[in-house]
């Protein structure tokens, strides 16, 4: 895998594996729809993946009952795989735009060749199969999530298919980033990076997705993705430069 072939068939692929990689603690069919619950933890975890065609019968009744019963906020991530109409519709019902994002993926022996300039001092790279307490309190910290968040996460990680990668890069025994990379079929999908607010600019990140690509490509994949803010210029220039293409953009719909 040289280059990407982008199009809509790889779009829709590799939407449905992010989705695969980042497993809420609860998830229910509508059709080809998946409504997802996570106790509130992370957007994506509690949000209606709209891929595919309109579900049978009072589809938005369905969504919104799912949620209600929950405490939660009814949300709708809305891609190019989703309805056209489903925008409006949406719209008309009340639901805000939220969060606009990218969908970005390249091939992991191009990141690899683009990636061999970051190098930190003695800064070291450790990878641990599941995510220990240290990086727990490291993400947390560095994300300035609170105590209350830390179980919907681990319901996630831990949900997460195999292989799987923690990261985390140390500098004379100080943590300066951390980063989580899974893989299923082929392509290895990128999340979590999250560097130190002391640390940045200094190519952390950049030295963390050298480290996952290497892994990812010990373990049989060639491809990577990743999700990014659509406003996130800095994350969205280093990506660039790793050799990672916009593949699809995505956003999500919420009532409060």
């Amino acid at each position: 895998m040289k280059r990407l072939s982008v199009g809509p068939e790889l779009a829709s692929a590799i939407e449905q594996l992010a989705a695969s990689g980042w497993p809420p603690s609860e998830l229910e069919s509508l059709g080809t729809w998946r409504l997802r619950a996570n106790g509130g933890v992370t957007t994506r975890a509690n949000s209606v993946l709209a891929a595919g065609p309109f579900p049978e019968g009072e589809w938005l009744e369905g969504v919104e009952r799912f949620y209600r019963e929950r405490g939660l906020p009814p949300c709708f991530h809305v891609s190019d795989s989703s309805p056209k109409e489903l925008e409006g519709l949406l719209a008309a019902a009340g639901y805000e735009v939220s969060m606009n994002c990218l969908l970005l993926a390249a091939s992991i022996k191009e990141v690899l060749q683009r990636s061999t300039t970051y190098e930190i001092g003695e800064a070291k790279v450790t990878l641990t199969a599941q995510p220990e307490e240290p990086w727990m309190n490291d993400f947390l910290r560095m994300e300035g999530f609170p105590e209350e968040r830390r179980a919907g996460y681990l319901a996630i990680f831990k949900a997460m298919p195999k292989p799987k990668s923690f990261a985390a890069i140390y500098e004379a025994g100080k943590p300066m980033g951390v980063a989580t990379v899974v893989i299923e079929e082929g392509w290895a999908g990128i999340s979590n990076v999250v560097v130190d607010s002391r640390h940045r600019r200094k190519g952390v990140a950049g030295r963390l997705l050298q480290a996952l690509a290497s892994w990812a490509a010990e373990h049989g994949a060639e491809g990577m993705y990743l999700q990014v803010l659509a406003g996130n210029a800095p994350a969205l220039e280093l990506y660039g430069k790793l050799g990672f293409e916009t593949i699809s953009g995505y956003h999500y719909r919420i009532r409060k």
